[in-house]
C-alpha cells in the first residue's frame, strides 16, 4: 500500500539525502522518492527498478515532466536487476511493510558489488 502522508514522506527523506552521482532506485511507488532525488545537484543519473510495468505505464508519464535528471527505467525484479547494476547509491523502497527490512537490504547490498551505498526503506538509520 502506498501513501503520501506525512509519515511516509518522513521514512524517505534519510535515503533521499545519501542520494549522489548514480543512483538506483528500487521501486517507484508513487514517484515522491524519484521526484526529490532527481533535485537534489549532486545526483547525475537515476536508474529506477520497477517491477510492475503496468504501474510504470500509468504512473511514470504524470510525474516525467517533475524529473529533472537522466533517467533510466528498468522493469523486473529487482532482487535479479540490482545485482547487476553500477552506482554510488541505490535506494530500495520495495519491502512490503516499514520495520524489520535490515535482513533484505544487507543480503541485496550483499550480492550488489558494485553499488557503494545501500539504503533500505524501513531499516531506520542501516547503511551498507
Amino acid at each position: 500500500w502506498m501513501s503520501l502522508t506525512p509519515a511516509e514522506i518522513l521514512t524517505l527523506r534519510e535515503g533521499t539525502r545519501l542520494a549522489k552521482g548514480r543512483v538506483v532506485i528500487g521501486g517507484l511507488g508513487l514517484g515522491h522518492q524519484l521526484i526529490e532525488v532527481s533535485k537534489r545537484l549532486q545526483v547525475k543519473e537515476i536508474v529506477l527498478v520497477e517491477l510492475s510495468q503496468e504501474l510504470v505505464d500509468f504512473y511514470l508519464p504524470r510525474i516525467r515532466p517533475l524529473i529533472k535528471k537522466r533517467l533510466t527505467v528498468i522493469v523486473g525484479d529487482a532482487y535479479r536487476i540490482i545485482p547487476t547494476l553500477t552506482a554510488d547509491v541505490a535506494l530500495l523502497d520495495m519491502f512490503p511493510y516499514y520495520g524489520g527490512n535490515e535482513p533484505a537490504t544487507r543480503a541485496l547490498a550483499k550480492q550488489s558489488p558494485r553499488i557503494k551505498k545501500v539504503w533500505g526503506w524501513g531499516c531506520a538509520t542501516l547503511r551498507l
